[in-house]
């Protein structure tokens, strides 16, 4: 076709056709640059706007180095992985399977290169990755092995603690409590910082067999804000956080949990100032037994897909710390990775 007209419109129609009627498949490799220049008699930059216009359009993925651009469902939230992903994600399932254990010495670059046809920047590109997580010790040059991994926990140190020799309320019910403390930061500077106690609440995300999640469109008037939000509501004294998750989605939609709630996380949504232990929970299955007894707490309810979520958060729609907490975990456990928002 050298000589053609063609543009990279054109290029762009003739992929998206052979994608709709299954020529290509989510996964198989496009055409290079280089191939479709040729196919086409076109410029590699006309062939490279092409591909271009298909990854803005959601069917290609990025261009991999080394391996090029894939076709891509729009709707998958799998990501097409570089080779020296995939060789140093092989490399950390035999180190957490022990078939290398710690003190292991790992293959050379060259071996690697035979055992994974790839090249020794690729190899190289693998061992950093897993030298970066604390996998890995040694360098170029040295025979590289497997190092006991890095521990992000709690390891107990407080040197840089601040210190509070006391406080004092200056304002308080049963809703809010405002102190000030008498502190002093690591730096030796001492003075008086604001804290508020606020009740603690519990909220949960209730999903059903559709991956759908159920929220309730509501007005907060302090920030004046419509959002998208969880039941929940505040703990009562000395009750389990669980229950009151319970009794609120009772309450306010007339669902009851089939099984057992699903501890998330126990977050302070204001860690700077303000202490109000926030405990999120999941419901994977629940059934509708009752009338919501809740009037206040919603103007409309919605059975709301996952795939939805990430837009509705990306358009300022979902708001509420709890809710956020909660729906962000259900997207990063959601398969193997959730679509970016």
């Amino acid at each position: 076709m050298t000589g053609s007209s063609t543009g990279y419109q054109e290029i762009a129609d003739a992929l998206r056709a052979q994608i709709a009627k299954g020529s290509l498949r989510a996964g198989d490799a496009l055409p290079s640059e280089a191939v479709l220049s040729r196919q086409f008699g076109v410029a590699r930059d006309t062939a490279r706007h092409a591909l271009l216009t298909l990854e803005a359009d959601g069917l290609a993925s990025a261009a991999v180095p080394g391996r090029g651009r894939f076709v891509q469902d729009p709707q998958s939230t799998t990501e097409v992985k570089a080779r020296h992903q995939e060789v140093a994600d092989t490399l950390r399932a035999w180190i957490a399977a022990g078939k290398l254990g710690v003190g292991s010495e790992l293959p050379s670059e060259a071996e690697l290169c035979r055992e994974f046809s790839i090249s020794r920047s690729t190899a190289r590109r693998a061992y950093s990755a897993l030298e970066q997580e604390g996998l890995v010790s040694g360098s170029k040059g040295s025979k590289r092995v497997v190092s006991a991994p890095m521990s992000f926990h709690d390891d107990g140190n407080r040197s840089t603690a601040w210190k509070v020799y006391g406080e004092r309320p200056i304002y308080e019910n049963r809703w809010v409590t405002v102190a000030k403390a008498d502190i002093e930061t690591p730096d030796g500077d001492r003075f008086e910082h604001h804290k508020v106690y606020l009740p603690a609440a519990a909220m949960t995300a209730m999903l059903d067999d559709q991956d759908r999640v159920f929220l309730m469109w509501r007005h907060r008037f302090v920030s004046d804000t419509w959002n998208w939000e969880l039941p929940g509501g505040l703990i009562d004294a000395d009750e389990d956080p669980a229950v009151t998750a319970e009794r609120e989605i009772l309450e306010e939609t007339g669902y009851r949990p089939k099984g057992k709630l699903e501890h998330v996380a126990t977050f302070e949504p204001m860690i700077g100032t303000v202490t109000s232990p926030h405990h999120v929970y999941v419901a994977r299955g629940v059934e509708y037994v009752t009338e919501p007894t809740e009037v206040n707490e919603s103007q409309r309810t919605a059975w709301i897909p996952l795939s939805e979520i990430p837009s509705l958060i990306k358009a300022g729609e979902i708001a509420n710390s709890g809710t956020l907490v909660a729906l962000l975990h259900l997207l990063a456990t959601r398969g193997i990775s959730s679509r970016s928002v």
